[in-house]
């Protein structure tokens, strides 16, 4: 008989394994709410990493070629397209490059940043003798606005211009934004 009361004593009531599963189920709860909240916050700070850095991105490209720039051009013909410098819009001659960097006298290669939609790019027209490489490059594809501003309305004493840009991104029900704005100066100036 003793034993018999010895094996129920070590037994779980009723009571104590509801409370054991009662704890169980909460701390689950608790640990799925906080995945749930890390997977979002995480998921936003991505996006709004590649939001910032998309604009960085762009202003880092076209500062790369704004900076060695002769001149802005109001228009430019590439492939029998033309482009036009607006406030949307920019073309620049810069001096052609050989392999080593140095400037090859009298020859120029042109480039041209503008939009479509959300999309900015650089297209780029190389002399053949030069180390740049020809062709359209995507920069971002979360572009909200990208304008320029110059300090001359001819452009022909362009000497700076002003590139803003705002970058734009949607996750979940939060919209990402980052704006940038740099005055940049021509090579000559």
């Amino acid at each position: 008989m003793t034993r018999l009361f010895q094996s129920a004593a070590r037994a779980f009531t009723l009571l104590e394994t509801m409370i054991v599963i009662a704890l169980a189920a909460g701390m689950m709860t608790t640990l799925g709410f906080l995945i749930y909240n890390f997977n979002g916050t995480s998921a936003y700070e991505q996006t709004l990493s590649q939001s910032s850095g998309s604009a960085s991105a762009v202003l880092r490209e076209v500062e790369s070629l704004v900076l060695p720039a002769d001149a802005v051009l109001q228009t430019h013909t590439f492939s029998s397209t033309t482009y036009t410098s607006t406030s949307t819009s920019i073309v620049l001659e810069i001096p052609s490059i050989d392999s080593s960097g140095n400037v090859i006298s009298s020859t120029y290669d042109y480039a041209a940043f503008y939009t479509s939609g959300t999309n900015a790019y650089r297209l780029l027209q190389a002399n053949a003798s030069s180390k740049r490489a020809s062709g359209t490059k995507l920069l971002s594809s979360s572009v909200k606005t990208l304008t320029f501003s110059y300090n001359n309305t001819d452009f022909t004493k362009v000497s700076s211009t002003t590139v803003d840009i705002q970058t734009q991104a949607q996750v979940k029900q939060n919209t990402v934004s980052d704006h940038r704005r740099e005055q940049m100066r021509l090579r000559n100036y």
